[in-house]
């Protein structure tokens, strides 16, 4: 059963739709005489019978008719991967491991996420709270994708991580008026 692969099913999908050996070859560009053989060998290794047959007339077994529904589903699925694995290339579909500080968390992240949903609905958006420092070794063990965290000084920056400003903020020291 391992040994099976896309163009075997293909081949019983075409015989399960058209129902006639002859025009599914046709539609496969191939004779009829080797997609019989293929179908029989497909049988074989299944271990049960797929089509019932006679001069006149080909009809799915049960199992057939019931196997018909997955192979379908095998094929549409793997056609649909080469247009995954682009969209995945290009952060369109997947998983996206967000971690932050605190501070975040009531002011930039909640626009923020709601753009990128928007933008990216194929993609799942794994939120994270956790400290700077631990948010730096998430992303240097490859634990997150992304950190949003308060800037460490300029010399303990990890070579190995790119930076980005998203924000700004000016402190300022609050103290007791004297008087």
């Amino acid at each position: 059963m391992s040994n099976m692969d896309l163009r075997q099913i293909r081949q019983f999908v075409a015989v399960a739709e058209e129902l006639h050996f002859g025009r599914a070859a046709e539609r496969l560009n191939m004779t009829q005489p080797p997609l019989s053989q293929a179908i029989q060998a497909l049988e074989r290794k299944l271990g049960l019978r797929l089509f019932d047959r006679t001069k006149r007339e080909v009809k799915l077994t049960p199992v057939g008719e019931q196997w018909f529904v997955h192979a379908r589903r095998v094929l549409a699925e793997a056609t649909a991967l080469p247009d995954i694995a682009r969209k995945l290339a290009r952060g369109e579909m997947g998983l996206l491991r967000l971690s932050f500080v605190s501070t975040v968390d009531y002011s930039l992240l909640p626009a923020a996420v709601g753009r990128f949903r928007a933008a990216y609905p194929n993609v799942e958006l794994s939120l994270r709270e956790a400290t700077s420092d631990v948010q730096i070794d998430a992303l240097l063990r490859s634990e997150v994708d992304v950190g949003i965290v308060i800037a460490p000084p300029s010399s303990s920056l990890s070579q190995t991580l790119s930076y980005r400003p998203i924000l700004r903020e000016p402190l300022i020291a609050a103290v007791p008026s004297s008087g």
